[in-house]
């Protein structure tokens, strides 16, 4: 074997070695959008049950006899649902932002903000909307 031959062999070797590593970034990112999503979700669901149990039960006092449904039970507990979706969402922004800085400055290379971090953050606008139209009886727009 030839110099030539090794010296060319070690740089495929290293070619092949930054684009598996390269792939592997990319995966790793493409997980931790998925988690953030998984929590965009539950939380989506937990703002859509906080704002209906409330509502429900508003109506139910205007069916004769259900008069003393204890609407402010219902509020309580979709107040809690939104406050949980909000800190489900801030720990899921705060974990992707912090993945992305950390998985950029070992690669070297910029990552793209991903569109579930920037949905995560619409949602999270959503969730504290509605938390803050519950807590002050707020009607919506």
């Amino acid at each position: 074997m030839d110099f030539d031959d090794e010296d060319e062999a070690v740089r495929s070797t290293n070619q092949m070695a930054g684009e598996r590593t390269d792939l592997a970034f990319e995966r790793s990112r493409l997980a931790s959008d998925r988690t953030t999503m998984g929590y965009m979700r539950t939380a989506t669901s937990l703002i859509g049950f906080g704002f209906s149990i409330p509502a429900l039960f508003r109506i139910l006092t205007e069916v004769p006899g259900l008069e003393e449904a204890p609407v402010e039970h219902a509020r309580f507990v979709g107040l809690f649902m939104l406050v949980l979706s909000v800190l489900m969402l801030s720990v899921a922004l705060v974990q992707q932002i912090t993945f992305l800085k950390r998985i950029s400055d070992i690669s070297g290379k910029p990552f793209p903000i991903s569109p579930a971090l920037v949905s995560a953050g619409l949602i999270l606008a959503v969730a504290i909307y509605a938390t803050i139209s519950i807590l002050w009886n707020v009607e919506p727009l």
